[in-house]
């Protein structure tokens, strides 16, 4: 894959969370963020002109919560719920969702090692506790979506979600690409888990710049070794667009640096 260049103005800039702007921890409240990354996405917004986006599985409440005191644009729960500005949320329906959570709760009741969590229109089953039991999750949330209407199971790093039917994180990117600011820009998007994918799929599409955070099977065009790569990254772009890069941002003289923004990779 080729390397990673540096943010330019002219860039639509959508990142993940988990796993992208923050490190995996056992249990989705026990993330910590970096308390340098706060400023930098503050800078990142600003000087972007607001064209920058959070969209993550987790619901927006969260990403407010663990950001504070930002409130930028954001798709939760893969994109069922969209803030585009403002404080409103715009939120798809989950027609049929509560009677599928009993048996859940006793699927996770006969095993402590896995976590039921409950969001404003999905229910998630992770497993990272217990990565031995992913078939027995997935057998169960295909058994109680087996006559369900409007919802599906989505698959990802050590959870298995039930969302509505047809929300993906390509369709938000896609949302947000038809209004300002982000319309008219080069899009970047950074991800790491599969759930990603749908997403890349459409930066690809738009001409943009998929980066995965972490190694495995991708169609993002470039990637980073993890999150912690993509917040030096970040460090770096808000510097260069603030125009005081830290010595350990000046290329050498032999290998000038590139710029993300709109088809440049």
């Amino acid at each position: 894959m080729p390397p990673l260049p540096l943010i330019e103005p002219n860039t639509a800039l959508f990142l993940d969370f988990d796993g992208t702007l923050a490190d995996l921890a056992p249990r989705p409240e026990l993330v910590q963020v970096e308390p340098e990354l706060v400023g930098t996405l503050r800078r990142l917004y600003e000087r972007l002109d607001g064209a920058l986006a959070i969209v993550s599985g987790r619901p927006i409440v969260e990403l407010d919560y663990f950001l504070q005191p930002l409130c930028l644009p954001a798709a939760g729960i893969h994109g069922a719920e969209l803030r585009a500005g403002g404080a409103r949320v715009e939120m798809k329906p989950a027609p049929g969702l509560e009677p599928l959570i009993p048996p859940l709760e006793a699927l996770v009741r006969r095993h402590p090692g896995l976590r039921l969590e409950r969001k404003s229109v999905a229910v998630a089953i992770h497993y990272r506790e217990a990565p031995e039991l992913e078939g027995l999750v997935r057998a169960a949330v295909a058994d109680v979506l087996r006559d369900a209407n409007g919802l599906e199971g989505m698959p990802g790093k050590m959870v298995v979600e039930i969302k509505p039917a047809g929300i993906n994180k390509g369709d938000a990117i896609t949302a947000f690409m038809n209004m300002p600011p982000f319309a008219g820009r080069g899009p970047v998007f950074a991800g790491d888990d599969v759930t990603d994918e749908a997403g890349f799929a459409v930066i690809r599409k738009l001409g943009g710049v998929g980066v995965l955070v972490g190694q495995r099977d991708t169609i993002a065009s470039v990637s980073v070794t993890g999150p912690a790569a993509l917040r030096c990254w970040l460090h770096r772009s808000a510097r260069a667009l603030d125009g005081t890069p830290g010595p350990d941002d000046l290329p050498p003289a032999s290998d000038p640096r590139r710029h993300l923004g709109g088809n440049s990779l």
